[in-house]
Order: structure tokens, then sequence, then C-alpha cells
């Protein structure tokens, strides 16, 4: 471990909208695999790269985040970007931490859809400086795609720290669910219990759903 830093940290990031147990695969594997004190999942707020109109308030995605991960060890709810106005740019967020938290050596958490076009984002030569990319794949994005990429953001930032995560993955996403739940389709094997739960109490995702 690099004695500049005393702690690990995994920052999971996205808008959750709603957590599933592929977000807490990628936490929980993180958290192992490198050897991390913990990993934060961070909503964010208003996402560079996403069309959110469509998405139901926050304090529903926060609720449901805390349900999801609160009996898992090293998983913890982090309102550092939901908190703050205006576009979400990871660039700005790392910037902010390492100011606050000097001490940290941080990972940042990507899918290998988005990395597929990383260096398309906010400053991601600021992101490849302040935190080690941490890189799995998923059934949409082929393996070699992914490594390929790799390949090249490596030749772009040769600072770059970019480590691949394996995960057991789970043939589930948040536009899946949404689409289920609308048309009462069961969504037990996507998220715990207690989150179909909420989801379910609060009328989400229900065509005229409440905010």
């Amino acid at each position: 471990m690099d004695t500049r830093f005393s702690k690990r940290i995994g920052i999971l990031g996205g808008t959750f909208n709603p957590i599933h147990y592929g977000h807490i695969e990628l936490g929980i594997q993180a958290l192992s695999q490198f050897d991390l004190d913990k990993v934060l999942v961070m909503p964010n707020n208003k996402p560079a790269y996403k069309d959110v109109t469509s998405e139901i308030a926050a304090s529903h995605r926060i609720e449901m985040i805390k349900l999801a991960i609160s009996d898992i060890p090293g998983l913890e709810y982090s309102d550092f970007e939901i908190s703050r106005p205006g576009i979400t740019y990871t660039s700005d967020t790392l910037e902010s931490l390492h100011s606050l938290y000097p001490d940290v050596h941080w990972y940042f958490i990507m899918g290998g859809d988005s990395v597929m076009y990383f260096d398309k984002w906010f400053r991601p030569d600021v992101i490849a400086r302040l935190a080690t990319l941490i890189i799995t794949t998923r059934s949409d994005t082929p393996a070699e795609s992914v490594a390929g990429k790799i390949a090249d953001l490596r030749s772009m930032y040769p600072y770059a720290d970019i480590r691949t995560e394996t995960i057991h993955e789970y043939d589930v996403s948040s536009s899946q669910i949404r689409a289920n739940v609308k048309t009462g389709l069961p969504i037990d094997d996507d998220v715990p219990a207690t989150v179909k739960d909420y989801i379910l109490q609060n009328h989400l995702y229900e065509t005229g759903e409440r905010t």
C-alpha cells in the first residue's frame, strides 16, 4: 500500500433508479478483490451523460439504496454528489474528495459499458490521475472490446492505474426493472426484498407514479 495513504475507498456511482443486485455485486467484489476499507454508494444528482427527465424523486432513490445495503458490511451510502447542485461530473467529485480527504486512495468503479466512452467524459485525464479505475464487463459489452478499450486508455493516459474486476453477473438492469413493475412482472430476483416492498408500497414506476 502506498504510504501516502492510510485508507482505500471505492466509489460506486450512478442514478440507482432503482439499485439492484448487479450494483450490489460490483461493490461487494470491489471490496474483496482490492482490499478496500469501504465502498461509497454515491447516487448522482444530474448526471452529465444520461437523460433523467423521467427519474423519480431523489428521496426514493436514496431510501432504496439505504435499504439495499443496510446489512452489507463495507458498503456505505454517500450523499456527496446528490447534495451538490448542478450537473454531476466525476472529475469535480474526485477533486473535492482529494481536497477534503488527502489521506485516501480513491478507486472509481465502472462498468464495461461506461469505459467504452470514458475518454469522452468531462476531463477524463483528471479522473485517471485522481483514482484507480476498476473496470468490469457486462454481457452487453464483449470482454475483448473492453480489453481493447483499456489498452487504448493506457496509451492515452500512461499514468493511469486501471484494474479489472471479476463479478458474478446478474442479468438485470434498472430499466428492465422499471418496465417489469409497470407491466406487473416480478422483480424478486432483481432487487432485495426490502427494495421490492418499497417500490410497491410507494407505487414507483407505475403509470402515474407518485413522487
